[in-house]
């Protein structure tokens, strides 16, 4: 499979947004940074700003493109304690390295971007098994990044779920194909088979028009749900085999309307709009303390293309939605640009850290994953 075979692998804005809090709305509960910063020394080799990190069990992992490794950190001594060095081909070889999801650790799962395998390791690094699967018909292989609208794969009865896209041209694309369309489907680690399930696009999402349609996926115990770039709602099920349901959840901080694609427009129109118009992209769920966090971004006015390409490395405002479990926007927290790195974050027992490496912060470190905490803190209604 080529990269320009399938939609939106163009449109990878790879590191995101930047932050310091200023006026809240919807204000049942809100972040809080407590002033602890904490450091993880970095080697030659480890870039300041990560393509995707993830926490697990008193560890923080983090994938290192340029080496094809996979770092673990202990979180409690802040200390990089295992370089694990994948091989690209042989009998231990994964591919160059695009995703990771840790299961647990005795099951870490690894993704390149277009081949049809999946790899699962532990903490020692050794390839235990080579999935090879079937990637349907005009799909790509699992879609699988831990830093770009987060969508981690489930492992359900001997079945991974995982992200996917569809092939086709993106300008062309309208409602009634968008409908149809698949935004997950189920491998069989056993057998490579897969099946699709049956959560597909919204049935209006292109109603009005063109929208970058990339979802993110969070789940909790009781809800699988998507948030998508261009539209408000949140959109759900209890279970793959149901039909999605949707959820009004828009921020405050954005338009009311939200754009369309500028299909007329030429390469500074459309990284305009994906990179400086008001906007969703992850949905994470805190599973410490029951709540969903969506990353909204308000409207950014840029009018030279510099200005928004360098979006891409030092991105403007964001916010920081607080849902409960149940969908209801119970806050908000506005960030200021300049000062967090929002693509670098990651959630344990203490709380909510986010990277202060923006390329613009005074206190961005080359020598250091740097991270502010944040807490979650209900207000008195």
């Amino acid at each position: 499979m080529k990269n320009n075979a399938y939609l939106l692998n163009f449109l990878l804005p790879l590191v995101l947004i930047s932050c310091s809090q200023k006026d809240q709305k919807n204000t049942k509960a809100m972040l809080q940074a407590d002033g602890k910063i904490i450091e993880f020394q970095l080697d030659d080799q480890t870039p300041n700003v990560s393509m995707g990190m993830d926490y697990y069990s008193g560890l923080l992992f983090n994938i290192n493109w340029a080496y094809n490794q996979l770092q673990i950190y202990d979180f409690a001594s802040r200390k990089l304690i295992k370089n694990l060095n994948f091989e690209v081909e042989g009998d231990q070889g994964v591919g160059e390295l695009f995703g990771f999801h840790v299961h647990n650790l005795d099951s870490i799962f690894l993704f390149s971007q277009m081949d049809p395998f999946i790899y699962l390791t532990d903490t020692s690094g050794f390839v235990r098994q080579k999935v090879r699967y079937q990637i349907p018909d005009g799909y790509s292989s699992a879609f699988v990044h831990p830093g770009y609208f987060l969508s981690p794969p489930e492992l359900r009865s001997g079945e991974l779920i995982v992200k996917t896209h569809f092939a086709g041209n993106y300008r062309e694309v309208d409602n009634n194909a968008l409908k149809q369309k698949h935004m997950v489907y189920a491998i069989n680690l056993s057998t490579g088979e897969t099946r699709f399930l049956n959560h597909t696009y919204p049935e209006d999402y292109l109603a009005n028009g063109l929208k970058h349609f990339e979802p993110s996926i969070a789940r909790n115990k009781d809800k699988i749900v998507y948030s998508l770039f261009g539209d408000h709602r949140l959109f759900y099920a209890g279970s793959y085999d149901e039909k999605l349901l949707s959820k009004e959840a828009p921020s405050a901080f954005l338009e009311k309307n939200l754009k369309l694609f500028p299909l007329e427009g030429g390469r500074f129109e459309t990284q305009q709009y994906l990179l400086a118009s008001s906007r969703y992209e992850s949905l994470v769920y805190d599973p410490y303390r029951k709540v969903f966090y969506r990353f909204a971004y308000p409207t950014l006015e840029v009018s030279e293309e510099n200005d928004v390409l360098r979006l891409r490395t030092a991105p403007g405002p964001f916010v920081i939605m607080v849902l409960d479990n149940d969908l209801n926007v119970i806050g908000e927290s506005y960030f200021e640009k300049g000062d967090y790195l929002p693509s670098n974050f990651f959630i344990n027992e203490e709380g909510l850290f986010i990277s202060l490496n923006h390329p613009d912060n005074p206190e961005n470190s080359e020598e250091h994953f740097r991270f502010q905490k944040f807490s979650l803190q209900f207000l008195d209604s």
